[in-house]
């Protein structure tokens, strides 16, 4: 069992309800108190090496709809992240779960639904987590890891300005999907996905990212549940640096 208290310094509105986890397997500590606690619940987890925070969501339509609140979190995170860094800096995402910071890995965010949910099913919960790299103190050098960096080398803001900023980011996203659909989401994550699209179109079609160049040709991605957790952004171990 993990100590949970009360998060301190980060004030938020209802619905979320804040709470500090000493679990740096934040992710599988959401998932399993998801049911218990409930829709609007933010985890948040500190620690050498890494930040995370992990948001459970309640869904009112079924997986093969309610998935999409992935690509919603994902736009939220990168959002976020841009609004507490240097402002000439880009956030990029690797579809569909990888952060990138000025072309190097940031981290990434996973996505837990119950164990044998199917497409048509309405999940009882989801659970978003992002996966940070808040230092990289224990490597002799930065050039030893050149394909990453970490929010204190970038002086990033402080976590609780960055949870707060992500939260009010998820809850505008959320009001666009009810009144505008869910192009009004797609169309700002599409903005941030890695490399930039010089030529032709991308856009989601279902749970898939679809690229059309001018010449008519295209490709398709992996579905959504599939892709996620193989950009090699992490191991069982953690955040690949």
């Amino acid at each position: 069992m993990h100590a949970v208290e009360p998060a301190q310094k980060i004030h938020l509105p209802p619905p979320f309800t804040l709470k500090r986890s000493d679990a740096r397997d934040l992710f599988g500590h959401a998932l399993e108190r998801a049911a218990e606690d409930g829709a609007g619940t933010l985890y948040v987890y500190e620690g050498p090496g890494l930040c995370s925070f992990a948001l459970v969501l309640e869904p009112e339509e079924p997986l093969a709809t309610s998935q999409l609140a992935f690509l919603m979190c994902m736009t939220a995170l990168a959002d976020a992240l841009a609004a507490h860094c240097a402002p000439e800096r880009a956030v990029r995402i690797n579809w569909p779960d990888e952060i990138v910071y000025d072309k190097a890995r940031l981290g990434g965010a996973r996505f837990g639904v119950p164990h044998g949910a199917r497409a048509q099913d309405v999940p009882d919960w989801l659970v978003f987590c992002a996966e940070l790299i808040a230092d990289r103190n224990h490597l002799a050098a930065p050039g030893d890891a050149p394909n990453s960096t970490s929010l204190k080398e970038e002086e990033f803001d402080p976590t609780e300005d960055l949870v707060a900023t992500f939260a009010s980011y998820v809850m505008l996203y959320l009001d666009r999907w009810k009144h505008e659909g869910f192009d009004a989401v797609s169309n700002r994550f599409l903005m941030r996905i890695d490399p930039p699209l010089l030529r032709g179109v991308r856009r989601v079609e279902g749970d898939k990212l679809v690229e059309i160049t001018p010449s008519g040709g295209g490709k398709r991605s992996a579905a959504l549940l599939d892709a996620a957790g193989k950009t090699g952004w992490r191991t069982e171990s953690g955040i690949v640096l």
